[in-house]
């Protein structure tokens, strides 16, 4: 089991590596068949053979994209009439153009695309099955257009790709075919209402109307993209628009294949491979270069501003219901922003370190500027640019040492652009963004090591195609400059070639400096369960903690992360792929947010999932910094014993608890330490006795279970007579007597009726008498969640079940049975990742609650929860 084990980890080992690498490697190889058919020009000349175009030509592009992405919009409003889920116009245009405009510049359209529409349209009030329908509808537009457009083009006018690629003895007439049979046999499943199903994920096909707008449509964007390059081309009797339509959609087709975001460099080589019998090659790479422009970089900027203007005014609206309206919400989008504008800030130092710099500027500093400093400057520079790209990161993640840092790069980045060849430009823009970062320190607050952050797998891909695109183009710029030994060691003005190299070696042995750093200096918090001394640090903060909820570390299924000042923690535990932080941090520290941050961490540098379930609103703002998302699970109820009596007609029903079973000779006792475990076997049997009538077994993780070793650790509240105890509680105290609550509970058949309402009646009685502040009942499960129009789809599900789940789970009896004792409520919430991953750490969670997928399942459990509530769960919290 243990070889299998290893076997499976060392192979998801290659594929994470693989997919790391296979982007790159294909990004590579395009970038350098783009070299060989492009070294022949300077760049230079390239930059004025761009600025010669037609503006009418730029005009005509700049419209046609718009049409295309307005064609787009349509895919989106096919789709949610198709679930008959209609909705507004302007909000599915609003969706299409995010995810659409971000995922093509991003790569991996489907994920990306998918994650961006579940984030955008769950806020419409749309669920998961819905989303899902919606993606594969949309999926199939675009390929419906495609193959049908494609298919026509490859079978009634082929190009013989044998005149290109010689090796491929495919025609494409025959692929063509291919196509439009794809196309014939959607069409026959549409007129045949043809659906497939499995579990709740329905793929529909539409009925034959929508199908032929779905090919309309995507037909029509395709034209109008295919269109944008045809008229951006020099005019040539030989070249119909129809040759190139076909040569973009071969093009497209590699590009998507390739998994490079947006096809960047594969688009490009393959139509510069296709073009080129046409045209010279500075004709084809003009229009190229403005296609990439034009169809995808701008778009992409309006499409994240457009997202960060929609996190904004969601963000803004959600921590004003939730009372937080002093915490400005910002401060979500502030880490993000910078760490967009830093890691282009060190895309721009790398490729002006990369380019010949302007004469006329050299000839100007070399008056002032001594020439070892413009050396110095060329390979620092470059240097900075590869930091920022690393700072960039932990920006993002609040972290204040890559605040500080990126502000000394950024000065340092802005003084060698001007050292090194006077750019200005480059100068002002480092400046500025050093002055818009200098004031916002307090949105950086986590005190962590720049060497323990994760990188994504989209992070690690977009650098490395940045240092890629740096090489290719430092080498291409110097392509004319013939290579010897001692082009590594000549200095001078005009020596940009030999700097060039030595910024090279310079950039990659910071990087590899930096991985062997992180390599050798492993995440100081291991996971492994704790030892003696943890447990006795962990009892310690528990004692000076005003809640009791810390006492579920004494079950011992719980790993525990410590803030430095060892003064709180977070008890977690493991399930699949999510880590699962069970409540909010025990104890008090100034770390508060980087102890969650921490935990967050850990969980990526082992690729999993973070969640925190069953928190408060106290650090609700820390969980959305993570980028989670919450839900409402249901509510504590506390009561302020200060007010707790059994006097006046309100208490009625107490008073005649606590008669009825006294008078059959009942009484209630607190015992501790030695008696407890002197108790232990009749507690046993009295628990195993409980398990058996509830026909369901121990639960972990978010309750404790009957344990000799957990149960020592507090007093135990009994209902007994003369010759037996009949009914059990463990209790749990708090710090300087704030509160008191119980865990495991349990009573034997023999118990009178209305035995645990007297054990919590005397509880109370006796809470109050030690002077304690307020008594814990738990949490109601699903209680206040609001069945409103506009109400989330979770919190509909919820009230429903809530108000007519009594077959599986009696919730309204026990919210009604706490609500006896005139609590104060508090919300309690689960955050969780967003998009397709909140069913997986759902999932996880339970499993680690049941003890396993069996756990949650199984029968026994299923008859147990149907029979909890008719007088209290084995577990008032849960």
């Amino acid at each position: 089991m243990t070889d299998k084990g290893s076997m499976r980890e060392k192979t998801l080992k290659i594929e994470r590596l693989v997919s790391y690498l296979l982007p790159a490697v294909i990004f590579s190889l395009a970038l350098w068949t783009l070299d060989r058919q492009v070294r022949h020009l300077h760049s230079m000349y390239i930059v004025k053979s761009i600025a010669s175009i037609p503006l009418s030509h730029i005009e005509l592009a700049f419209f046609l994209t718009f049409l295309s992405y307005l064609a787009l919009t349509g895919y989106d409003y096919l789709a949610v009439r198709h679930i008959n889920h209609p909705v507004p116009y302007k909000q599915t245009a609003r969706v299409s153009f995010i995810s659409t405009s971000i995922s093509y510049n991003v790569g991996f359209n489907i994920l990306t695309g998918s994650s961006l529409r579940y984030r955008l349209y769950s806020r419409n009030g749309l669920d998961l099955r819905q989303i899902w329908e919606i993606i594969v509808f949309c999926i199939f537009t675009f390929w419906i257009g495609f193959c049908f457009v494609g298919g026509l083009l490859f079978t009634f006018y082929p190009v013989k790709l044998s005149d290109y690629a010689p090796e491929i003895p495919v025609p494409l007439n025959i692929v063509g075919i291919l196509l439009l049979l794809f196309v014939a046999a959607y069409f026959f499943l549409s007129f045949r209402k043809w659906s497939f199903r499995r579990k709740e994920y329905q793929i529909r096909i539409p009925e034959p109307k929508t199908a032929f707008m779905q090919l309309a449509l995507s037909s029509v964007d395709y034209l109008l993209s295919g269109s944008i390059i045809y008229f951006l081309l020099p005019s040539n009797p030989q070249l119909t628009l129809l040759h190139v339509l076909v040569f973009f959609a071969l093009a497209q087709i590699i590009g998507l294949i390739s998994t490079v975001p947006g096809g960047l460099g594969v688009f490009e080589t393959l139509m510069l491979f296709m073009l080129e019998p046409y045209f010279g090659t500075i004709d084809i790479i003009r229009p190229l270069l403005i296609f990439r422009t034009i169809y995808y970089f701008v778009p992409f900027l309006f499409g994240f501003l457009a997202l960060i203007f929609h996190e904004y005014e969601e963000r803004e609206d959600f921590l004003k219901k939730m009372g937080k309206a002093t915490y400005s919400s910002l401060s979500q989008l502030v880490p993000q922003i910078f760490s967009v504008f830093i890691f282009l800030g060190g895309v721009s130092l790398l490729f002006s370190g990369a380019l010949p710099s302007n004469p006329r500027y050299l000839y100007d500093l070399t008056y002032t500027v001594p020439l070892p400093l413009i050396e110095f400057s060329r390979l620092f520079g470059s240097i900075m640019g590869v930091l920022l790209l690393l700072l960039a990161n932990g920006l993002w993640k609040r972290i204040d040492g890559a605040y500080i840092l990126s502000l000394a790069v950024l000065l340092m980045g802005g003084i060698f652009a001007l050292l090194k060849d006077f750019d200005y430009f480059e100068a002002v823009a480092l400046f500025t963004l050093f002055f818009f970062l200098l004031p916002c320190r307090k949105y950086f607050y986590r005190k962590s090591s720049l060497m323990h952050q994760s990188f994504s797998r989209k992070n690690v891909i977009a650098i490395i195609l940045v240092l890629v695109s740096f090489v290719w183009l430092g080498f291409f710029s110097y392509r004319n400059v013939e290579y010897s030994n001692e082009l590594w060691w000549q200095f001078g003005i005009n020596s940009q070639a030999s700097s060039f190299l030595r910024a090279t070696v310079g950039t990659f042995l910071l990087l590899l400096v930096f991985g062997m750093a992180r390599m050798l200096s492993p995440f100081s918090r291991d996971v492994r369960q704790p030892g003696e001394e943890e447990m006795e640090l962990a009892k310690t903060i528990i004692n000076r903690s005003q809640e009791t909820a810390g006492n579920l570390v004494f079950t011992g299924d719980k790993y525990l992360l410590f803030d430095d000042e060892k003064q709180a923690f977070l008890m977690y535990g493991i399930s699949g792929k999510t880590w699962v932080a069970m409540g909010d941090l025990v104890g008090t520290s100034s770390q508060a947010k980087e102890l969650i941050w921490d935990f967050y961490e850990m969980s990526k540098l082992n690729q999993g999932r973070a969640a925190f379930y069953e928190v408060s609103e106290k650090y609700i703002p820390v969980y959305l910094d993570l980028g989670l998302t919450l839900i409402k699970i249901g509510e504590e109820a506390k009561v302020p014993l200060e007010d707790f009596t059994l006097e006046g007609s309100a208490s009625k029903d107490f008073r005649y608890t606590v008669r009825n079973v006294e008078k059959k000779g009942y009484r209630f006792e607190i015992v501790s330490g030695e008696a407890v475990l002197g108790l232990m076997p009749e507690l046993r049997q009295i628990s195993d006795a409980w398990l058996e009538m509830k026909a369901g077994k121990e639960k972990r993780f978010s309750i404790g279970f009957f344990d000799e070793k957990y149960l020592i650790n507090f007093p135990v509240a009994l209902v007994r007579n003369e010759s037996e105890i009949v009914a059990f509680a463990n209790i749990w105290p708090s710090a300087d007597n704030e509160e008191i609550s119980v865990d495991l509970m349990r009573h034997s058949p023999n118990a009178p009726d209305r035995t645990m309402e007297y054990l919590f009646v005397k509880l109370m009685l006796w809470g109050q008498e030690k002077g304690y502040r307020s008594f814990s009942l738990g949490m109601a499960p699903l209680s206040g969640l609001e069945n409103r129009q506009f109400a989330p789809v979770w919190h509909k599900i919820g009230a429903l079940i809530f108000a007519h789940g009594e077959h599986f789970y009696n919730y309204k009896g026990l919210r009604d049975f706490k609500e006896k004792f005139n609590p104060v409520w508090s919300p309690r919430y689960i955050a969780l990742p967003k998009g397709f991953k909140q069913g997986l750490v759902l999932k996880d969670i339970a499993a680690l609650i049941s003890g396993g997928m069996k756990g949650i399942f199984s029968k026994e459990n299923k008859r147990a929860a149907s029979r909890r509530g008719h007088q209290v769960p084995e577990k008032l919290p849960e």
